[in-house]
């Protein structure tokens, strides 16, 4: 059976195209993904998208080798090509990125601004050297997955999740909390039992955002008496404007120590008692980072 590309070739991904070129000189799914600096499973995900757009198979798995189909072999040329392309253009491209103007892209999620170890390490870096900062936007798994694909140099995210491929640098402890109006009938308490929160409304972030961070706060609360509301967005702002008053409050994260009480803005922050902590992280490749990279993930190391 040939291969036909007819119907792949405006939806070619080239980093695929290495990465199946690497695990046909290695051998090895686990070998390729400890090369690459990604995570097996991501890695053979993206290979088998490969052979679902191709409509074929192109290795032949055992549980102890791999090893190439027919289409598999006629194949590997052209990926081998792409390779030995990309490993020139990478050659130049170092030097590109290692200019004192160099970019650094990073990922923060969007309740960043809440950490002032993040804010304080970024404006530092940007104030001591001449790199163009971009700070983009999104939440753990799909900063991950960008940085995989070297769309991210590092990315600043919460446990849990898969840190095969990665180098992971603690930032802060976060705590979960619950967030009311001055005037609610719970914001007298120093802390929160879920019990507390029997028969009210509590404005959550989606779960497909982050299962595991979710399923680790609200299942309980829901199982005291709680309604968990799923938001597109977890706003402050929906606390002032809800008419359902002594009702709806918002779960969030902030940096540990939580005080309770008043926060500047006109509302009350609670912890929940016993529940636990996250850790705040800086990620990057374990490998093919550049200079740029480097400097920030030496000053985040070397940050109080």
């Amino acid at each position: 059976m040939g291969i036909s590309l007819s119907a792949y070739v405006m939806d070619l991904d080239l980093k695929t195209a290495i990465q199946f070129a690497h695990i046909a000189r290695t051998h090895s799914f686990s070998r390729s993904a400890v090369e690459l600096g990604v995570s097996q499973p991501w890695l053979s995900t993206r290979i088998r998208q490969l052979e679902e757009r191709l409509g074929c198979s192109l290795f032949e798995r055992t549980t102890r080798r791999i090893r190439l189909t027919p289409e598999g072999e006629q194949l590997l040329p052209a990926a081998e090509a792409l390779a030995a392309g990309a490993a020139e253009f990478e050659a130049v491209a170092q030097g590109l990125r290692d200019h004192p103007r160099a970019r650094l892209r990073i990922g923060t999620p969007p309740y960043g601004f809440m950490f002032p170890q993040r804010a304080e390490l970024v404006e530092r870096f940007a104030s001591h050297t001449q790199a163009i900062v971009e700070l983009d936007v999104g939440w753990t798994h799909r900063l991950i997955d960008r940085l995989q694909r070297h769309e991210l140099d590092a990315a600043f995210v919460i446990e849990p999740f898969d840190p095969n491929g990665l180098e992971v640098l603690p930032i802060a402890t976060l705590q979960f909390v619950i967030m009311m109006r001055r005037d609610d009938r719970l914001a007298v308490k120093r802390s929160l039992r879920p019990a507390d929160l029997a028969g009210r409304r509590i404005g959550a972030f989606t779960r497909d955002l982050n299962p595991g961070v979710f399923d680790m706060f609200y299942p309980p609360l829901v199982r005291a008496g709680a309604t968990v509301i799923e938001l597109p967005e977890v706003r402050r702002a929906l606390l002032t404007t809800d008419d359902r008053q002594d009702t709806l409050v918002l779960g969030a994260f902030q940096a540990a120590p939580v005080t309770a009480g008043p926060d500047g803005s006109g509302l009350v922050k609670l912890p929940l008692r016993d529940a636990r902590t996250l850790k705040f992280l800086l990620i990057r490749r374990s490998r093919a980072n550049s200079r740029t990279c480097q400097r920030f993930w030496d000053m985040a190391r070397s940050s109080p």
